[in-house]
């Protein structure tokens, strides 16, 4: 079996909600959508995307530059073709390099999974059939008031989540307080809270305010400071008690080593489509699994089910209010959380199948977006 064909195409989404966080404000997600074709007729669907920027310079770099080189390649040795990917691709840096692979690599992974008749998870271990899942929400507009945030935590309790991730980092550093306390009082005994600041405070900061977190029974305080800080998060984690969670930021192996060596994570959070794919972040989760980590990936949940489902040292999926391909209406067979728990598809490979009359409404053509920028 050799691959003959790659195409690549970029899909620019609004969130089904607003999203903003304490440090960014979000206007559209790009996904970049490839497929792999085989000289068998098996067609491999890859996936990565960018929060507002770098979709189209992904896209590019997909088509001018890695597809030619995977052309006549095996798709089933997937070691081969990222390592092939990955040193073509070196010079200009890890990040957009490992998201672009990250599309590539997936799709020979879907592809895999189709030739051998079995769902991707039983190929990455099988290690379960389902996995619990939180609710994560990108809502932390101005105007949110706490009787808002509490009629949604209301209804995440309708539909089985006991674990609520919300976002904080407000100005007044109260009003995070007490946006915390009311949700763990409505979630009541056995309901969980994490909290995600998205590298919002200083090294100093973190220290006084984690201090005041720490008395809360958090689940966990996730990107508390700068991603690239291995020192001031070791620091940080000797002084609390509540678990560090990170990893959305980093994109590779290596990354994700240097804190896990420092012991400055607790959780670790790689995100699929970062770290340059499967193949890559299935190295991670067996390195966090020999440091005695677990594995909460970032985002991507219809992916990240079927990682979660395929390693020994799986933690919770994260389900974000706004953004699954389901949620987005971008699916022809839906992929949902029912009650709290993520069951992964039984169809072969990813079993992620877009609706193609519905992305193309979002394809990104020729003319050029202005970007106005989210970050704060």
């Amino acid at each position: 079996m050799r691959i003959e064909h790659v195409s690549c195409k970029g899909y620019r989404v609004p969130p089904a909600v607003p999203w903003e966080d304490a440090t960014n404000k979000v206007s559209w997600l790009e996904f970049i959508v490839a497929e792999l074709r085989t000289d068998t007729g098996i067609v491999g669907t890859g996936i990565s995307y960018s929060v507002d920027v770098g979709g189209t310079a992904i896209v590019s770099l997909i088509n001018d530059y890695l597809s030619h080189l995977v052309i006549g390649m095996n798709p089933l040795h997937y070691e081969e073709i990222w390592h092939k990917l990955q040193r073509q691709s070196r010079r200009i840096g890890i990040g957009v390099s490992s998201m672009a692979i990250a599309a590539i690599d997936i799709a020979v992974w879907d592809i895999i999974g189709k030739y051998y008749h079995v769902p991707l998870y039983k190929l990455l271990g099988g290690a379960r059939e389902r996995i619990p899942a939180y609710i994560s929400e990108v809502i932390l507009r101005p105007d949110d008031t706490v009787d808002d945030l509490l009629g949604r935590v209301d209804r995440y309790m309708e539909l089985g989540y006991r674990t609520v991730k919300i976002k904080i980092g407000r100005p007044d550093f109260e009003e995070d307080l007490e946006r915390i306390v009311k949700v763990q009082q409505r979630l009541g005994p056995g309901g969980t809270v994490l909290v995600d600041l998205n590298q919002k405070f200083t090294s100093s900061e973190a220290a006084a305010k984690c201090a005041k977190l720490d008395k809360l029974n958090l689940g966990w305080i996730e990107e508390p400071m700068l991603y690239h800080d291995v020192q001031a998060h070791r620091l940080l984690k000797q002084s609390i008690v509540t678990p560090l969670a990170l990893g959305e930021s980093l994109h590779s192996k290596h990354q994700v080593l240097e804190y896990l060596k420092a012991d400055a994570v607790d959780f670790v959070q790689a995100d699929v489509a970062f770290v340059g794919g499967i193949t890559e972040w299935l190295k991670i989760a067996h390195l966090a699994n020999a440091f005695g980590k677990p594995v909460a990936p970032h985002y991507m949940m219809e992916l990240s089910l079927h990682l979660l489902c395929g390693v020994q040292n799986a933690f919770m999926l994260e389900n974000v209010v706004g953004g699954s391909f389901s949620e987005l209406g971008l699916l022809e067979n839906p992929i949902t959380v029912e009650g709290g728990v993520g069951v992964p598809p039984d169809r072969p490979g990813h079993g992620i199948q877009f609706l193609s009359s519905e992305l193309a409404k979002y394809e990104i053509g020729e003319t050029r977006q202005v970007f106005q920028g989210g970050s704060k």
